[in-house]
């Protein structure tokens, strides 16, 4: 199973090669806790991601939830995912949630749509 630590790195890889895009990892520490992975703009759009790995059923804590709901709410679009090919389906779609998409999709109005992990 891969390190969260390279589909991180994977996906920076990736975002920071579009075109007006920039991406950046959040580094964790004391002041960081609870916030998503990587922040995001892309065609001036704010994306918050947060990164789990595939395996022992990862999903984010109960604080990162609260935290993703609070910058959805605000109007950045907000996911989180397992894998770079999630972030490359939310990219093709613009940033809409679509049914194919199977990370955790975070709405304007606080809910959570769950794709392919619970």
């Amino acid at each position: 199973m891969p390190l969260e630590s390279s589909i991180v790195d994977s996906i920076l890889v990736y975002l920071n090669s579009l075109e007006d895009c920039v991406a950046e990892k959040v580094m964790g520490n004391a002041f960081q806790r609870d916030r998503a992975d990587i922040n995001m703009c892309w065609e001036g759009q704010l994306y918050r991601i947060e990164v789990k790995t595939p395996d022992n059923g990862n999903k984010p804590t109960k604080a990162q939830e609260i935290n993703l709901k609070k910058w959805a709410k605000a109007g950045a679009i907000c996911i989180a995912v397992w894998s770079l090919a999630e972030v490359k389906n939310i990219i093709k779609h613009k940033g809409v949630y679509n049914k194919a998409f199977t990370g955790w999709y975070f709405t304007q109005d606080g809910k959570i749509i769950k794709g392919g992990h619970r």
